[in-house]
Formats: structure tokens, sequence, C-alpha cells
């Protein structure tokens, strides 16, 4: 395969041409995309009209595949490893997640092992006018650490974060949109402490790992100092100058890195336009 890398002319961002990923990918060509992949934080590739199968050998030729729970209360026609994300409505119940993406987060960072890689595809996409809506913005927290001031990388050192999936959803409740009740395996894992500068693994590059939607304080400091630290930093990290949105198309599919990155979805359609998109989650990088 000749692969061709397309940077998005932003802080992160790239498409990724020359590769059909219905098909069986080897060794060399992987090599290339992990490349173009941790160089660019989010990649996507347009025009791949992939099934389940094709969704999970891809995935698990990328990292370690991990099952999501769902806490919509339609029954999943998908392997457990894909996690559903729509509006859509059958039998008076929504068969997936419609109101993930509220707030600016990183998934999984509620997790004591938080998620690496996120593969999503897009099945049905909302137009209107002849617009795409439903676009997602990601924002590099690479490029969100390297603008800090000396002084502020000085005073985050060694800083830890405790992150909550209760957070998120008090803070969704708040908004009118009654969340779900966690289950008791949910439950189990709902909160975890992270530094607030990550290492990333692969490319050892720091990270910003503050989030409005999941972060709940910053540990060892006082209440009021770690409130006004939090605000600082989870408005500096999605300035527009770390930002790339992606317009959605039918057959994308878009990995983003779950250490280096955070997002937001844009809720600007309702039913009857739909929108529908399978995930797979990657619990490790490679």
């Amino acid at each position: 395969m000749s692969l061709k890398i397309i940077p998005a002319g932003a802080a992160l961002g790239a498409e990724i041409t020359g590769v059909d990923l219905t098909k069986n990918i080897d060794d060399a060509t992987y090599k290339q995309l992990k490349q173009a992949f941790y160089q660019h934080e989010v990649v996507y590739f347009r025009d791949q009209d992939i099934g389940d199968d094709d969704h999970l050998r891809f995935s698990a030729g990328i990292g370690e595949l991990r099952r999501i729970l769902s806490r919509t209360n339609a029954p999943s026609l998908k392997p457990p490893e894909i996690f559903t994300l729509s509006n859509i409505i059958e039998n008076g119940k929504h068969i997936g997640s419609y109101d993930s993406g509220l707030f600016w987060h990183t998934d999984g960072a509620y997790a004591t092992q938080p998620h690496a890689v996120s593969i999503l595809r897009a099945v049905e996409v909302p137009y209107k006018d002849g617009r795409p809506l439903g676009a997602t913005c990601f924002a590099s927290m690479t490029a969100a650490y390297d603008a800090l001031s000396s002084a502020m990388k000085h005073r985050l050192e060694g800083l830890q974060a405790l992150h909550s999936r209760l957070l998120r959803d008090e803070k969704s409740n708040q908004l009118g949109r009654k969340r779900a009740e966690l289950t008791a395996e949910q439950k189990k894992n709902a909160e975890a402490v992270h530094p607030v500068v990550r290492i990333h693994p692969i490319t050892k590059r720091k990270c910003l790992y503050v989030s409005e939607g999941y972060t709940a304080r910053i540990l060892g400091i006082s209440d009021d100092e770690s409130k006004n630290l939090l605000e600082e930093l989870t408005a500096h990290c999605v300035q527009p100058q770390f930002r790339y949105t992606h317009d959605w198309r039918v057959h994308d599919v878009l990995m983003w890195d779950d250490c280096s990155t955070q997002h937001r979805a844009t809720f600007d359609y309702a039913l009857p336009l739909r929108r529908l998109m399978y995930k797979t989650t990657l619990a490790t990088y490679s």
C-alpha cells in the first residue's frame, strides 16, 4: 500500500490515503500508520465502507481492544468491543450513547488505566442544507503544554488530579440531560488519580491531562487554588490554536490519541436527522 499523509494544517490532525481498511494490512503499513498517528494525534481515512469484522481487525493491529460497558437500556446486536453512539430511538429506547461529548474530555480519564486510542467510524451523518452536522472538535494537549509559561510548567510538576465519572454525570444532570445510573461494574472504576502532566508512553512528549468533563480537583492544594488552577488550565487547553474540527462524512474512520488529545461533540442536530457511529477503544499503545 502506498500511504499519503495530508496534514490538516492545524495543531493536530491529518488525512491518510492509500490504504483500504477492508483488507489485511501488513506490518510495514501498520508501522507507517502508527508513525503518522503519533505525530499528528488525530488521523482519519475517508471512504472506508467497513463492517464490524474490519473495524475490529484494524483496531487490533493498533493495540489491545478494551470493552466499554454501555448504559443504554437497548440491547446491543454488536460485538462487546464495539460501542454505539447514536441519537436514534427504536422501540422507545436510544440504541446507543446519545449525549457523549457534552464537555471537553479525554475518554477513560476516570479509569485507573486510562484509554489509549479510540477509533470511530461514521455510518450515518446528519445533513442540513447540504452541510454535515455533528462535527467533533479535538484539541492537542501536547501543543497546549508546550505553550505554557516556564513558571506554569514548574508549578505543575508533580501535581496530581482526581478524575471522576460521577462529576461528568453531575454536570450533565445540571444541563437537564439525566444520565442513566452507573452499573455496579462501572461504579468499581468511576474515579482515578493521574498526573496533571502525563508523559506519552510512545512519544515521551508531555501532555496536559485535565479537562472540564472529568477533572474534579487537583490534589495537594487548597480547594480554592484547585478551582482557580483548573479553570485556568481547562480554558487554556481548548484555545483555537490547539484545535482541529472534523466534519464527518459517511464511511469516515477516525482515530485519536486519548493521552495527547481531548475532544468535544457538536450537538447541532436532532431527530429526524440521524447520527450513527461505532467506536472501538484500545487499552494499550504499541
